[in-house]
């Protein structure tokens, strides 16, 4: 018996796994910084240690979030309030992915001129006056100024 046990023991040890988990958790949290932190200087390599480490952190969170919503939603589901569940929690994450404090910087300006300060336009916009001046005035240009 204990020969089997030892010989079983043996092929387990000699079989790898399939996916080594640490190893894709590695290279994905490695890819997903990689894209996301912009090209520093040599001086700020410890400003770019700390982002990192943020960027860890909410990775993180956010996939204990993923697995709290789907946990959450199976105990629903059980109690047959799944379709509730999920209408709710979409209600929830448009309305908490309308707040624009994490979208923007706060030196940059919005496309929408009526949230920026003293309705600032950008760049490029097209609006209304622009349209009514080109239809009066025939373009951009006015032919008859001297």
């Amino acid at each position: 018996m204990e020969e089997k046990l030892a010989e079983f023991r043996k092929k387990q040890a000699s079989k790898k796994s399939i996916i080594n988990w640490n190893d894709l958790y590695q290279r994905l949290s490695s890819a997903v910084i990689s894209t996301l932190t912009p090209n520093n200087s040599k001086n700020d390599e410890i400003q770019q240690n700390d982002e990192i480490e943020d960027i860890k952190m909410d990775w993180k969170i956010i996939v204990i979030k993923c697995l709290l919503w789907l946990t959450l939603f199976v105990i629903f589901i059980r109690l047959e309030f799944g379709a509730i569940y999920f209408i709710v929690s979409l209600l929830y994450f448009i309305w908490t992915s309308m707040s624009s404090h994490h979208c923007r910087r706060t030196n940059q300006l919005s496309a929408y001129s009526v949230f920026n300060k003293n309705f600032e336009k950008i760049q490029g916009t097209f609006s209304a006056e622009d349209y009514d001046r080109q239809l009066r005035h025939g373009g951009g240009l006015n032919r008859f100024s001297s």
